[in-house]
């Protein structure tokens, strides 16, 4: 009876013991990598002001690439994905695109849409030129474009 008694004690020590470390790991059980990736997704599918940005996560870390609009676009982004289950940090190297560069912007799209094969980012008052130009058209698009006062046109075209 006795060694009953103490089998039936070690099967009950074997059964807390078992039940303990079932919940103790369940409850460790985060999102791996690909679920925060979706949760990101799902998050950002339907905000505009997110649409410019990636995000990339290896082992709970989210870096964050790309450009957002206005405001404190970047610092609301990251603290968004701070806040998912999972996350354990994040590297925002997210580019705050300014009022004065969308009106830029803007601008220099409408100047570049008469010019065929020429392309152009705004960035922090650059304008950064891509494509290619026609020899006679590269003075009036340069005139153009420096009436719109931006900070440095960078020209990185190739001239026909």
């Amino acid at each position: 009876m006795k060694q009953l008694n103490i089998k039936i004690r070690q099967a009950g020590f074997l059964f807390i013991l078992g039940s303990f470390l079932f919940v103790t790991t369940s409850c460790n059980n985060k999102p791996n990598d690909q679920e925060i990736k979706g949760n990101i997704t799902t998050q950002w599918q339907d905000n505009k002001a997110y649409q410019g940005v990636n995000a990339v996560v290896k082992d709970g870390v989210v870096t964050l690439t790309g450009s957002c609009e206005g405001g404190d676009c970047a610092t609301e982004i990251e603290n968004k994905i701070k806040e998912m289950d999972g996350v354990d940090s994040v590297k925002n190297n997210i580019q705050q695109i300014t009022e004065t560069d969308l009106t830029l912007r803007t601008s220099v799209q409408s100047t570049i849409s008469k010019y065929p094969g020429v392309q152009a980012d705004v960035a922090e008052g650059v304008v950064v030129l891509r494509g290619s130009i026609n020899r006679d058209q590269i003075q009036l698009l340069m005139d153009e474009l420096k009436s719109l006062n931006p900070e440095k046109i960078d020209n990185q075209l190739a001239v026909k």
